[in-house]
């Protein structure tokens, strides 16, 4: 291998501009753009900071706005805008609706005549004293009606040990391991598994950060997700994407919808799980 004359910073920079769009038929570097993407320091897990007060903003959604967008837009998920707007589905939202979208995620309850902060905390499943001290309250006897209060963490972060499905379906179209390129008919080595989703919701396999969201040569649109541990899961050919970089993530929770960009012989999520720098066979990991 010829050496590299570019300090390691220049060629990344290089390599993320391509990034930006598609890459030629051949898909020429693709496999050495995701894995210099994979083994950056930029897109470890970094754990959030402690001090992130929270805000209130108020959304008025326009003609052709989609929920996802809008989640993407302020870096929260689609649950939390749902929970905080007794919205009913991800794919219906009305025109001219006000939303409110707190600064992170959870959900904002009213108070309800006659329920008390005791009452939510055990519905929600949050400790009385955090719903306090994230909402500032000394005395919970004195939440009045209709108060509105943010409830953090509403859902856990890891809703089971490990890694779950990124997708409802599991069926495969193509495993880990080696194989003929459907493309050249030369064969490689597939480091992921291609799961057949027909434009299908995809959700985090595990809590983390969102490192990387956007075009990733041939495969697509794509995001990277940095989990505790030295883990990284990456989801490829996305037809959309509803978070954004520096997002911190739960599992289950959903990213994107899955598709048919880059280079790819039909709708599918191309789905890879690294540990430390290596490549891991998902399906010995997945719950």
């Amino acid at each position: 291998m010829a050496a590299v004359c570019l300090p390691l910073a220049a060629l990344f920079v290089v390599l993320f501009l391509s990034y930006d769009r598609p890459v030629g038929g051949e898909g020429v570097g693709d496999e050495e753009r995701k894995n210099m993407l994979l083994l950056s320091s930029q897109t470890d897990f970094s754990a959030p900071a402690e001090d992130s007060t929270l805000h209130v903003r108020t959304h008025h959604v326009k003609n052709g706005e989609t929920l996802s967008r809008i989640a993407r837009q302020y870096g929260v998920s689609m649950d939390t805008i749902c929970g905080s707007n007794r919205l009913t589905s991800y794919d219906m939202l009305p025109v001219g609706a006000i939303l409110k979208i707190p600064s992170r995620d959870g959900i904002l309850h009213s108070i309800k005549r006659g329920q008390d902060i005791h009452a939510v905390a055990a519905y929600y499943r949050v400790p009385v004293a955090k719903i306090l001290a994230e909402n500032r309250i000394r005395n919970y006897d004195f939440v009045q009606e209709g108060a509105a209060l943010f409830i953090p963490d509403a859902k856990p972060m890891d809703m089971v040990p490990g890694f779950i499905w990124p997708t409802l379906s599991r069926a495969l179209s193509c495993g880990y391991g080696w194989r003929r390129d459907p493309f050249t008919s030369e064969r490689d080595f597939h480091k992921g598994l291609d799961i057949r989703a027909r434009y299908e919701w995809v959700k985090a396999t595990k809590y983390g950060k969102v490192t990387y969201a956007g075009w990733l040569g041939g495969y697509g649109m794509a995001v990277l997700i940095a989990h505790p541990g030295g883990y990284k899961s990456l989801y490829g050919h996305l037809s959309r994407i509803t978070v954004r970089e520096g997002q911190y993530v739960k599992q289950g929770q959903v990213i994107a919808k899955s598709g048919n960009t880059g280079r790819s012989t039909g709708p599918h999520l191309h789905f890879e799980l690294i540990k430390s720098g290596a490549h891991l066979n998902p399906r010995g990991h997945l719950k």
